[in-house]
């Protein structure tokens, strides 16, 4: 699961245990527990616990992370403790598509293309997800460059923002530089 599918699925299931946490959806016309919603809190409650059991000890019961001191969602050891418990997030997502061949082979063309016209450090695209920033593989580029499911990081010898550059660039046929 990317990075970004993750973190849509946390604040999904923010939303959808503060909804519970409310009451006002939590029973059924003849005054029944909805199972759907029991679940979907003894899920969030198991996530939690799970989360706190793999070194992220005052992640809250409620999923509401965002504003806890001393949880840093970018750190390895939350990347590592979500990537396992993610399973017992309430909200389930699909799993990601395969990386596509097809846009694989469009960036090929621009980082061989960037090559070719003065950029001989462009490296090929990689499939995501891209290096978070602030990590020691993220302070390798001086940008990165992404479409659908593959990336390019511009190396930090480039300046990716320079007139040159995003010149051979668009001659090249990226877009949005």
């Amino acid at each position: 699961m990317s990075w970004n599918n993750r973190a849509a699925a946390i604040a999904a299931a923010t939303v959808a245990i503060a909804v519970a946490a409310c009451g006002s959806s939590s029973t059924t016309a003849g005054g029944q527990t909805d199972p759907n919603q029991a679940q979907a809190q003894r899920d969030t409650l198991n996530y939690a616990r799970c989360m706190r059991s793999r070194g992220i000890a005052s992640f809250p019961d409620d999923l509401n992370f965002q504003n806890v001191p001393g949880i840093n969602p970018a750190s390895p050891a939350f990347r590592s403790a979500q990537t396992a418990c993610q399973h017992l997030l309430p909200v389930k997502s699909p799993p990601p598509a395969a990386p596509s061949a097809t846009t694989r082979a469009k960036l090929l063309r621009l980082s061989n293309c960037l090559r070719t016209h003065g950029y001989p450090n462009m490296p090929d695209p990689r499939p995501n997800p891209p290096p978070q920033g602030g990590s020691a593989q993220a302070s390798h580029y001086s940008a990165l460059f992404g479409e659908g499911d593959y990336w390019i990081g511009i190396p930090n010898s480039i300046d990716a923002h320079g007139a040159g550059f995003v010149r051979t660039a668009r001659a090249c046929g990226a877009t949005g530089v």
